[in-house]
């Protein structure tokens, strides 16, 4: 009911009291002056009487409503809040939270001088039990992890949900780093516990990141910079932690600026690719070559093994992979034609074309713009690309088979399953890792390893490469024991196109 119809309803109400009250008075005191003045007085009290009870219920009522709804109001705006800043998953205050705990504590740093520290923790892996288990026992896992949180917390400690499967921890007026780092080695070795997901026994553990405040930064954005750096550091070798260094702040700096270095000389075509001769011992002479990307730069070259990584991450595998591809390609055929005989190239695979799907199509388009025969290609690949996806990597090597190149094992012994790759794949190449190779002078070990790698690769009917030759003796023990191909520095360095192509013609006139 509006104010506005209670005051009209209020005055009619009045109106018609003041009416006919006045009319029955008048009607009952028969011109007595005295009686009309008293019940006249009284009939005004009784008014004032009731309207003040009317005012007051109606004033109780429209204050219980208001204080009602404020009461309401606050409800929702603590459950609002509550929301805002509670993780819905595992209960824990989320990263908005943890934003205004550092913010609170780097106040009080800044009023006490004393310092804070920030641990971040990841778990490792934590893909893999969502890609083998699903994401609702993934969901399973971040609780339990949430929950030993939770209950390993000293005072002045606070953790958060950073997202994902990150936790936050915030460790107010941390003096030395000797006392952060035994906590942090607590909370890891807390966390290696076995999750029970599944019925599955789970061991899960975690990589963690630490900087402190004020060595590591000045304020919020650089405290997380700092932390999440470190961090980096430790997931490269899981189940550790890592103190920020300014050092790694420089590494990052660095690869950033290769990236974009590399992007531009992507596009300005300013990478070639080398050619490590492969020498066939029964026939005395080079039969073809591994393509090997190289970056010239003023100061000299960049090593793939710097560049090629850079690449993988910042989703430049592609243009990279085509580039090697269509180029070997071009000067492999080129050579084909000049020798008048078929020469093989030898190309290596990164996992990122596999499990992006795009090496088949690539593949295609290198073959047909240069028009080389399908049968004189060879595809390298490691076991990390086989350890990506064993169903559709199966199905690719297939497809790739049916576009008539061979499939080359590289780095052969390396891996714990490189046995029961062979056995699943249909490679025709095996290439010996140069560990091996490199071992065999002063190593029985390593020579019983060769040894037993050629026997095998013989009995599956596949051809034999050993790459890292690079004394007389290798190569005289490599041949005695029936290797199909030789590659290394003792035969022939990578080396560029023409080069490659003067010393095989020169091979040819002899």
């Amino acid at each position: 009911m509006t104010p506005v119809r209670i005051a009209l309803i209020y005055l009619t109400i009045a109106s018609l009291w003041i009416l006919l009250s006045d009319r029955m008075l008048f009607s009952w005191v028969d011109d007595d002056s005295a009686s009309f003045l008293f019940w006249q007085t009284a009939k005004g009290w009784l008014f004032v009487i009731a309207s003040s009870i009317i005012i007051y219920l109606l004033a109780y009522r429209l204050s219980w409503s208001l204080s009602r709804q404020l009461t309401l109001k606050r409800r929702h705006l603590a459950l609002v809040r509550r929301k805002a800043y509670t993780d819905y998953l595992t209960g824990l205050p989320n990263r908005r939270y943890g934003l205004r705990v550092m913010r609170r504590m780097l106040r009080q740093a800044e009023r006490s001088g004393r310092g804070f520290c920030a641990m971040l923790l990841d778990i490792d892996d934590f893909k893999h039990i969502n890609d083998n288990l699903g994401h609702r026992e993934g969901d399973e896992v971040i609780g339990v992890i949430a929950r030993r949180l939770k209950a390993s917390l000293h005072p002045g400690e606070q953790i958060v949900r950073q997202g994902g499967d990150e936790f936050l921890l915030l460790c107010a007026g941390a003096e030395g780093r000797h006392r952060i780092a035994s906590r942090a080695g607590e909370l890891l070795e807390s966390l290696t516990e076995p999750v029970h997901a599944q019925g599955l026994e789970l061991t899960v553990t975690a990589s963690a990141g630490i900087a402190c405040y004020p060595e590591d930064g000045q304020d919020i954005n650089e405290i997380m910079r700092s932390v999440d750096l470190a961090l980096h550091q430790s997931k490269q070798y899981k189940n550790c932690f890592n103190f920020y260094q300014a050092a790694m702040a420089s590494h990052m700096q660095h690869r950033f600026d290769l990236q974009q270095k590399l992007r531009t000389a992507l596009a300005e075509e300013q990478l070639t690719v080398h050619f490590q001769p492969i020498f066939d011992p029964t026939l005395e002479r080079f039969t073809g070559a591994e393509a090997l990307v190289r970056w010239p730069t003023d100061s000299g070259f960049i090593s793939p093994g710097e560049f090629v990584p850079v690449a993988e991450q910042s989703g430049q595998t592609r243009a990279l992979g085509s580039m090697v591809l269509e180029r070997a390609f071009r000067e492999t055929v080129a050579l084909t034609q000049e020798l008048e005989r078929s020469v093989t190239i030898s190309v290596n695979v990164s996992p990122k074309q596999f499990v992006n799907g795009y090496i088949l199509g690539d593949l295609q388009q290198a073959l047909d713009a240069t028009g080389i025969d399908p049968a004189c290609v060879i595809l390298e690949i490691t076991e990390g690309v086989l350890l990506s996806n064993v169903l559709e990597t199966r199905d690719v090597i297939e497809q790739l088979i049916k576009l008539g190149v061979a499939i080359s094992m590289d780095d052969f012994g390396q891996g714990y399953s490189s046995l029961n790759y062979l056995r699943q794949h249909p490679f025709r190449y095996v290439k010996i890792d140069r560990s091996f190779i490199d071992g065999m002078d002063r190593s029985s070990k390593d020579r019983a390893l060769v040894e037993a790698s050629v026997a095998m690769a013989r009995a599956l009917n596949l051809r034999v490469v050993a790459e890292g030759v690079e004394t007389e003796s290798q190569k005289q023990a490599l041949v005695a024991l029936g290797v199909d191909y030789l590659q290394g520095f003792l035969l022939a360095r990578p080396m560029p196109a023409d080069e490659y192509r003067a010393l095989l013609s020169r091979e040819a006139v002899h």
